[in-house]
């Protein structure tokens, strides 16, 4: 009899102990559904190729290129927006089910105004879901082929979820306006009005032609030139308060190229706005963006400065 008793009372406690390993796994929705808080989360060592996110507005491809992340298959990935996007697809958890009052509608409203999300592994489909939300709100919802739609969130965190996979291509871009490296540098001419200054590779080291310069200074220099970032590079809507026609055709405040070892070169030219704080520039790739004018200003030099 009292065997019987100890029977039961492991196969009861070994039942709890099931309960409480499972129980983190599993969280209570709407009319006691059970759902998997995990089931669009992404392992940290899940292998990606691409991920592509679609609007009816825009659709971008976020890909894995010969090393090289790329925003469609043509501009290197911001790494600060790469690591951010990443860390949200391995942290995104079901916070609770949409009650059934409300699934259809916000279903219906994912459906014409989310944003669709594919996840790849070179051809397999990894995760596939639609994204959206209310920006005011914070709320971030998802719905996948089961049609139902789950309030999502970052556990510890208040954050609008969803607005990461809703920005523009210029936002995923690198801020770097070079893609050219030491590594790879050949010449840089920083070209003004009335001055000039051009670096060159010599002798296993830089130098600037025609003059002597503190190491140093010639490398932060350098550094500084070769390392501009844009504050953001514009969409159509946002460059006509620039007037770029009419900018374009006066001289640049400042053209920079760097000139690589293969002979490849790339150009940035600055252009003087009177107004606000931001220079319109033209970038290598003919896009245009802008420069913080007090920062910009702070890494500008001339040959008297090295004099």
């Amino acid at each position: 009899m009292q065997k019987q008793l100890n029977i039961r009372l492991i196969i009861a406690l070994a039942f709890v102990i099931s309960a409480i390993i499972i129980l983190p796994y599993f969280k209570t929705g709407s009319h006691g559904l059970q759902v998997d808080k995990r089931m669009f989360t992404l392992h940290p060592q899940t292998v990606i190729t691409d991920v592509v996110l679609k609007t009816p507005q825009q659709t971008n491809r976020l890909s894995y290129v010969n090393g090289q992340w790329l925003v469609n298959e043509t501009y290197p990935l911001d790494i600060n927006m790469r690591d951010v996007f990443f860390s949200v697809l391995s942290q995104l958890e079901i916070r609770r089910a949409v009650p059934a009052s409300l699934a259809d509608s916000t279903s219906n409203y994912l459906q014409t105004k989310g944003v669709e999300v594919t996840v790849l592994n070179n051809t397999d489909t990894v995760q596939h879901y639609i994204i959206g939300g209310n920006k005011a709100t914070q709320q971030s919802f998802i719905v996948a082929s089961t049609n139902k739609p789950y309030l999502v969130h970052i556990p510890g965190y208040r954050s609008y979820v969803a607005g990461i996979f809703q920005v523009p291509e210029a936002d995923w871009r690198s801020r770097l306006v070079f893609t050219t490296q030491f590594t790879n540098l050949n010449t840089l001419k920083v070209k003004y009005a009335k001055d000039s200054l051009n670096f060159r590779y010599k002798n296993s080291f830089f130098e600037i032609e025609g003059m002597q310069a503190d190491s140093t200074q010639l490398i932060t220099a350098l550094e500084d030139f070769l390392f501009i970032q844009t504050d953001q590079y514009l969409q159509p809507s946002e460059l006509a308060a620039f007037q770029p026609d009419s900018l374009v055709s006066t001289p640049p405040l400042v053209t920079i190229t760097c000139t690589q070892l293969s002979g490849t070169n790339e150009t940035l030219r600055v252009y003087p706005t009177r107004a606000g704080k931001f220079y319109l520039a033209l970038s290598p790739d003919s896009s245009y963006c802008v420069l913080n004018k007090k920062r910009f200003n702070k890494i500008l030099r001339k040959r008297a400065d090295f004099e």
